[in-house]
């Protein structure tokens, strides 16, 4: 396990992504502090620091750069009180010996020295932080616009003034890398941040596979230092809802299960379906990490937003077998427009994919076929991941359209209710 924001991992097997996460969650934990005891220790750059040392030869220093700093990769830091007294400031110092000493790596000590730029002491614990630190933590002080990324002296002053002058309680979470006594703050919240830990997606899968009967499979899945993702479908269930609305295209009904423990992301539950390699995905259940925050009321949202709604997706796609549609590159474009996909993809791509998919159209044209043709956008590996998850929202919201988008050419039934839930 690695601590570094540039932390990443991906696969398709379920057991190496829930022994991932409950390690994760293992070695990460939340702290209260007083802003008013936090220290901030910003790194100096050493280049400078050497030169200004060797220029200084009125201060008896002039030799520093040969003798008077430790050989070897260094950080250098100091207290903001040092840097603005009358004498030479007492740095402190931490060498890449030392943090691989406690078997850290290389990539943090850069990571710390170049990146971040910042320490923090509480309590008399040193705590390494995140190159995104300062959102979360100016938030704290009140600060914000283009200054939280300063990463200056006057910077962390200014901060620590504001942490010091207007004391609260906050919530830091922390990130320690195994056996190593190396600690991390990767985000500080306020009072009202509720932590959960990411061994939630293992009892999240055993309620899925009790309530549905049947194990879900990883289609795919995603952890980096800031949000896990994994991709679960059921096969089985799909195979049951397709003969029972005599739907042909091999549609399997899933779930997006995704967290962010450093308030980057929800926790979030979106149902899927996927036929092929083209996703349609819903909103489907959305939970901030504050006071009201629980695992259980997940699980609620995902039976009834979610589970009790894969019956209504198919039924409603049933349904759209029989509406017609009049003039299919017509009806295309006003869809792209309904949906907001040029505002998901952007203008660029809008202009080449709606002629493409236009080409695509037979003379003789249901919805159903309309929105499968939508489904397959979602295949374009091209696309940034905002974009794609943007496009994957639009194109199953396609389902639940009302008849007069696809301008429908003969009567028939009314499509059913938008939230009947069904059963499994």
């Amino acid at each position: 396990m690695d601590i570094c924001d540039t932390f990443l991992k991906r696969g398709k097997e379920l057991n190496a992504f829930t022994q991932l996460v409950e390690e994760l969650a293992e070695h990460t934990y939340v702290i209260d502090m007083e802003t008013d005891q936090i220290e901030l220790l910003p790194v100096l750059d050493v280049k400078q620091l050497k030169k200004t040392f060797s220029s200084s030869g009125k201060n008896g220093i002039s030799g520093m750069e040969e003798s008077g700093f430790p050989k070897g990769k260094v950080i250098y830091m100091g207290t903001i009180r040092d840097y603005f007294s009358r004498s030479l400031p007492t740095l402190q110092t931490l060498s890449l010996e030392e943090i691989q000493g406690k078997g850290g790596s290389e990539e943090i000590f850069l990571e710390a020295q170049n990146q971040s730029r910042l320490f923090i002491r509480y309590n008399g614990q040193m705590y390494f932080t995140s190159p995104r630190l300062p959102e979360s933590l100016c938030a704290r002080a009140k600060m914000y616009g283009d200054a939280v990324f300063d990463q200056s002296v006057e910077w962390a002053t200014f901060v620590m003034h504001r942490l010091h002058s207007a004391p609260q309680s906050v919530k830091a979470l922390i990130r320690e890398l195994p056996q190593s006594g190396i600690r991390k703050i990767v985000m500080m919240g306020s009072a009202h941040y509720k932590y959960i830990p990411q061994s939630f997606f293992r009892n999240t899968i055993h309620m899925l596979e009790k309530l549905v009967g049947e194990p879900p499979c990883s289609r795919s899945w995603q952890v980096d230092a800031f949000v896990s993702t994994v991709y679960l479908e059921f096969p089985e269930l799909g195979q049951r809802l397709r003969e029972r609305y005599q739907i042909c295209e091999e549609l399997i009904p899933g779930i997006r299960l995704s967290t962010s423990d450093t308030y980057d992301a929800s926790l979030s539950a979106r149902p899927t379906w996927r036929l092929e390699n083209a996703v349609a995905e819903g909103e489907g259940v959305l939970i901030k990490h504050d006071g009201k925050a629980s695992v259980n009321s997940l699980h609620i949202g995902i039976k009834t937003e979610i589970m009790e709604q894969y019956p209504v997706f198919l039924e409603r796609m049933k349904h759209f077998q029989e509406v017609n549609v009049i003039n299919p590159e017509s009806v295309l474009s006003h869809l792209f427009s309904q949906l907001k996909i040029m505002k998901a993809i952007g203008k660029k791509r809008t202009i080449r994919l709606l002629p493409e998919t236009a080409a695509q159209i037979q003379n003789s044209y249901s919805a159903y076929d309309l929105i499968l043709n939508l489904m397959k956008l979602t295949e374009d590996c091209t696309l940034p991941e905002s974009p794609a998850q943007k496009l994957k929202r639009a194109v199953y919201d396609a389902v639940f359209l009302e008849d007069k988008h696809y301008q429908r050419k003969t009567g028939g039934a009314n499509p059913p209710a938008l939230k009947q839930g069904g059963q499994l």
